[in-house]
């Protein structure tokens, strides 16, 4: 290939120039006349980013979003035989050259790159755990797809149970394009493979798109569980569409299980923040998921499974996808709904202002936000959406309301999505932000709504001095955390032969920032510091395996006092959720307990045994030493 293994030494950096080309593929098929005759699409499943498309010599549509597919109508452009189709893609920062960004954002690299304009994982342009390296093309299969009876579009199918969880209601709803010029007949139906039920009901098919609903009653449905709580039983719901002679038929699995947040007074201060789930109150372990591999159209079902099998092997019961993602795939999710892993699933926005004030883009977010719901709506283990990572907590103290342009995205997380939300996933709990305090309180509040705790490792307290979170409140810590070495493997397998040693150049390229040395140890997360500051030893006398096994060590013990602060504060704490669990490509340091290879860090079994279902937890209470069992 033109590239050598951008994960090894330091080859990303010669991977730059990727972003800045235009990328034209050029291909030619060939298309039956009957194909040529009827209404047509060509449909790409995920490209990268900004994209333009032409059909036999003419532009058939525009494309700038890679959360969702691009469905492009080609009905009369085909035609019998041989067809040429001619693909653009760009990285975006061409097309946005004339667009603002000193006016929402505060980073010089997002004044280069304005990726608050661009409906794409925004961690791709450079994150402090992830390098610049751009995803950019077909990353997705290409279909083209005809008929000219009427086409089941989406299918969405999930339960309300009662409050008494003694009956559920299966909801089925379909969006139908109708193909013709005037309305015809079709028969929807569904049916519970475990149970049997059927319902059917006849539908007109208008011009256009169109929505139908049908539902079916369940007595005493079997509960989906999270982990440690009961089974994660599935139904099978079979949808079908009969028109024109013809039947189309979709699947979903799904589960019966009722989701909301207490948010009841604190009789200290403040509210509880308690996800409940089937009526009983959860305290939520976990980690932040980040990517699984940077370039992550190179992912499968099989890495999916294994990051989530060994996610529940430590012993947790719920991932965050951080906003600055990607959605999750289905692989992940229908891995969390047998295992019982319940997903908190961050909306994709982070760290920045975005422009909710332009028209275009905030229709573009409501069409997203609409095919994402709908798609992943069948999914048990997802329990609650939220509108983004951080940009509360920002608008209050990160300088962006003193942007020339206050505030734009309010409409967007307050109005648009909270719409949304309830009209598409009434049976997922929703949150406006990541963290956010209601009662107009700052959003870090740690006695209001849930917390990203960094005061330790980021902010004001040194970051190795981690025994301070034995004080710490927060009603629900769901970011947070303490950043540690890689194994000796895994550092060997990215390093060169020649570069295996603390600050070469490639270590120093795949290092997080927040490790970096600094004037005092401790400060920022300086993983080096720490080292120093708990064991006496200068990491610059250490060789590479004895700097990360007490790098390793620390991070083990920072995780440790996290996670057993907030379990002995059950349920006046509700969770204790760490950044982070994995990692997007091979790192020097970073936060994660399981690295790009799916190694596990020297903390991932201490981490297993501090969220172990039950433990004993030993804290000093002012005078006294208790002892908490939880």
């Amino acid at each position: 290939g033109l590239l050598e293994d951008p994960y090894f030494g330091l080859n990303s950096l010669r991977a730059r120039w990727i972003e800045e080309q235009f990328w034209v593929y050029r291909h030619t098929f060939t298309v039956p006349a009957e194909a040529a005759a009827q209404h047509a699409w060509l449909v790409f499943q995920r490209l990268e980013f900004q994209t333009r498309v032409w059909l036999n010599g003419e532009e058939i549509g525009q494309h700038a979003n890679a959360h969702t597919p691009a469905r492009l109508e080609v009905t009369g452009k085909l035609q019998p035989g041989e067809n040429s189709l001619v693909v653009r893609v760009s990285s975006g920062m061409h097309e946005l050259s004339e667009k603002s960004a000193e006016a929402y954002v505060t980073s010089e690299i997002d004044f280069l790159t304005k990726r608050h304009w661009q409906r794409r994982p925004q961690y791709q342009f450079g994150w402090d755990w992830n390098p610049r390296l751009a995803n950019l093309g077909i990353l997705g299969d290409v279909t083209l797809e005809w008929r000219d009876t009427p086409r089941l579009d989406e299918v969405t199918v999930f339960a309300l149970p009662s409050e008494d969880l003694a009956r559920a209601t299966m909801v089925v709803r379909v969006s139908v394009e109708g193909l013709t010029e005037t309305p015809v007949t079709g028969m929807l139906r569904a049916r519970i493979a475990e149970t049997g039920q059927e319902v059917s009901q006849e539908v007109e098919l208008a011009p256009g798109l169109s929505r139908h609903e049908v539902a079916l009653e369940m007595e005493n449905p079997r509960l989906w569980w999270p982990v440690g709580h009961g089974e994660q039983f599935l139904y099978t719901v079979e949808v079908n569409l009969e028109s024109g002679g013809e039947t189309q038929s979709l699947t979903r699995r799904t589960g019966v299980r009722r989701v909301l947040i207490d948010q009841s007074p604190h009789p200290v201060e403040g509210r509880y923040f308690i996800l409940k789930v089937n009526n009983r109150p959860l305290f939520c372990k976990g980690g932040n998921w980040c990517p699984a591999d940077a370039l992550y159209s190179t992912m499968t079902p099989e890495r999916y499974r294994e990051l989530a099998c060994l996610a529940a092997a430590a012993n947790f019961n719920m991932l965050r996808i951080w906003g600055g993602a990607l959605l999750a795939d289905h692989a992940l999710l229908e891995a969390c709904d047998e295992l019982g892993l319940m997903v908190w699933h961050d909306l994709l926005f982070a760290c920045a202002q975005y422009p909710g004030d332009d028209p275009q883009f905030r229709a573009e977010v409501r069409r997203e936000v609409t095919w994402a719901l709908r798609d992943m709506a069948h999914h048990p283990s997802l329990v609650a959406w939220c509108g983004n990572n951080e940009i509360e907590w920002g608008d209050w103290g990160w300088g962006y309301a003193h942007q020339p342009k206050a505030n734009p995205h309010y409409p967007i997380f307050h109005l648009d999505l909270p719409r949304i939300a309830l009209a598409e996933a009434p049976h997922v709990a929703y949150w406006i932000s990541s963290p956010y305090s209601p009662d107009y309180k700052f959003p870090n509040d740690p006695t209001v709504g849930d917390q990203h705790p960094w005061s330790v490792s980021m902010g004001s307290e040194p970051a190795a001095a981690f025994w301070k979170y034995r004080e710490f409140v927060d009603r629900f810590p769901n970011e947070g955390g303490v950043i540690g070495a890689s194994s000796p493997a895994t550092l060997r397998s990215f390093l060169p032969d020649n570069e295996q040693y603390l600050w070469s150049p490639s270590w120093d390229h795949h290092d997080n920032p927040f490790a970096a040395r600094g004037p005092q140890p401790g400060l920022l997360g300086y993983a080096y510091g720490n080292v120093e500051e708990w064991t006496g030893l200068n990491p610059e006398n250490l060789g590479l395996d004895d700097y990360a096994f007490a790098s390793g060590l620390i991070q083990a013990e920072g995780l440790v006092e996290y996670i057993s602060n907030y379990r002995r504060r059950m349920f006046s704490s509700a969770s204790a959720i760490f950044w982070s669990y994995n990692d997007s490509w091979p790192c020097t340091h970073n936060w994660s307990i399981v690295d790009y290879y799916r190694r596990r860090h020297l903390a991932y079994h201490p981490v297993r045994r501090a969220f172990q279902p039950v433990t004993v937890v030993v804290a000093s209470e002012g005078d006294t030493v208790a002892v908490f069992g939880v």
